[in-house]
């Protein structure tokens, strides 16, 4: 039995309040003892936490690595390396469980962002959960309405049969009896966007029956967006789909997440205001909404997320007509003058093996350098990706944003992050919660203690997890220890934050004096499952 004693921390119990001088005990993978001058038992090692901050191990609420699961730990090292022990994960439509045995649609689940490489077909949350006691760090897993749909009806776009709705709803049913946290929408992807609200509405109600959380990613982050229609006239589009979900939220009663809240390009951040009003007058009447962020001024998508929902609807040979042509030019050409958000602001990230010289290059620094017009070498740039290149995307948001929404009652931090077997990374997958910590530290989103919560007790409390977030006798030993002086993240480029001194997750020590221990290797994380509350 493994038995650590951190002697002389700061310790922060993830309840917001203020942090207390003292000794944690670590036997096994549960906390045993916090106070002033414990015991050392004869077995422990004593580790000196004199000048640390030692916190609850730091909860990514918003993550993507269940699709990298049974992959090497190279996919969750730099996690890790920020403090992070646990993911609440399955987001934005997409987990790689809850899809139709035998379907055909199997290749299609992740509708770009992610492929079905994870080995297994997992029909329901059980099989995906025997990879428990065979991951790096511990996963909260939520089920994706989008799998389940393109388990039935591929990205047709349409809505479902009565008898397909019937499957649908008994799939998320049932995997959320099997433990799943909540479900998922993704709204802005196939095939998310072609879901009518009755649909969204039913999903939403049988989440609220098992009194799990719903996390939605919206149909628009911007003020103008191709998801609906014309871009111009009415509601700022990202507030008509904030709008969206909040009705669920007040219609059902579920305990809504809105999931990354963004203003892509620099005319929607005059919206801020009307949206954070929607968000707290919600709030205010007693709904459960919540919203989620990371840290950094851009983010990770599919390349061909600013098309719209009609242009992807059609065949290949449809796109290629003058009329289809002159719309799609039309409708991106007066979003791009609208939103203040243009081609320079695409960076590929992935287009595929043979074109690794597209890499860490914008769409508008292509285009010049082959003598071609934007559009047509970012519809180039699609197609030779097969629809499944990645990009990432700048201007969702400015450091004004940052700071307003990072210290907002209602917010998580989380990271939007995955490593890239190729490509260019995601630098969130490197610095985004130290840079949370460097915020705070530098007086810009509020008291450490509230900063420390928002990214531990909260988000356990959000999600329902047990003995997890908090540091107390009893909860499991998940622990991130850092140094507040020298913490530091970048969220710009791709390196190793600085400041993490310490990291065990259940107990294991996987990161000592910032350096990996190689314990990793034995995947101490666990598969995490909800418990029923009705």
């Amino acid at each position: 039995m493994a038995v650590y004693l951190l002697r002389d921390a700061t310790l922060y119990d993830g309840t917001g309040g203020p942090a207390v001088q003292g000794d944690l005990l670590i036997q096994d993978k549960r906390i045993a003892a916090i106070g002033r001058d414990l015991p050392r038992p004869p077995e422990a090692e004593e580790i000196d936490c004199g000048g640390l901050c030692v916190a609850p191990g730091f909860i990514d609420a918003h993550s993507h690595n269940d699709f990298f699961a049974d992959r090497g730990t190279e996919y969750f090292a730099p996690f890790v390396e920020q403090g992070i022990t646990t993911q609440v994960v399955g987001n934005c439509g997409f987990s790689p469980f809850g899809f139709e045995e035998n379907t055909p649609f199997r290749e299609l689940i992740g509708s770009g962002l992610f492929t079905m490489d994870i080995k297994g077909d997992y029909a329901d949350l059980e099989g995906f959960a025997a990879l428990n006691h065979n991951i790096p760090v511990n996963l909260v897993p939520l089920l994706g309405h989008g799998t389940v749909r393109i388990g039935l009806s591929g990205h047709e776009s349409r809505a479902l049969s009565t008898e397909e709705r019937s499957r649908l709803l008994g799939k998320v049913d049932a995997c959320l009896r099997q433990g799943a946290f909540g479900v998922s929408l993704g709204l802005m992807y196939e095939p998310g966007r072609y879901t009518p609200f009755e649909e969204l509405k039913a999903v939403a109600q049988a989440v609220k029956a098992h009194d799990k959380v719903l996390t939605v990613h919206a149909r628009a982050c911007s003020a103008v967006s191709t998801s609906y229609g014309l871009p111009f006239g009415g509601e700022a589009h990202n507030l008509r789909a904030l709008r969206e979900a909040v009705e669920l939220c007040t219609q059902t009663g579920v305990k809504l997440q809105f999931s990354h809240l963004i203003f892509v390009g620099k005319r929607s951040f005059a919206t801020v205001d009307a949206c954070m009003r929607l968000i707290d007058q919600t709030r205010d009447a007693g709904f459960p909404l919540m919203f989620d962020m990371y840290a950094g001024t851009f983010g990770a998508s599919v390349i061909t997320v600013i098309l719209p929902t009609w242009y992807l609807a059609l065949p290949e040979e449809r796109r290629r007509s003058p009329l289809v042509k002159a719309r799609l030019a039309m409708e991106i050409n007066l979003s791009k003058k609208l939103l203040g958000f243009d081609f320079s602001d695409i960076r590929i990230a992935y287009i595929g093996p043979r074109h690794p010289d597209y890499e860490g290059r914008t769409v508008a620094q292509i285009a010049r350098d082959e003598g071609a017009g934007e559009l047509a070498t970012y519809l180039k740039l699609v197609r030779i990706s097969g629809e499944k290149g990645h990009v990432l995307m700048d201007r969702y948001y400015n450091q004004e944003i940052i700071e307003r929404l990072a210290a907002h009652p209602g917010v998580l931090y989380m990271t939007d992050a995955w490593i890239q077997s190729a490509g260019v990374q995601n630098a969130a997958a490197f610095g985004t919660f130290p840079r949370f910590l460097q915020l705070s530290r530098d007086g810009r989103i509020g008291p450490l203690p509230q900063t420390i919560r928002r990214m531990t007790g909260a988000t356990a409390d959000r999600f329902g997890l047990v003995d997890r977030g908090y540091l107390r006798k009893g909860a499991f030993a998940d622990v991130t220890c850092f140094n507040l002086q020298k913490i530091h993240g970048n969220v710009k480029e791709c390196e190793p934050p600085r400041g993490i001194a310490h990291v065990f997750i259940n107990g294991v020590p996987v990161l000592r004096d910032g350096k990996p221990t190689g314990a990793l290797e034995k995947r101490p994380g666990r598969m995490l499952r909800a418990q029923e509350s009705k």
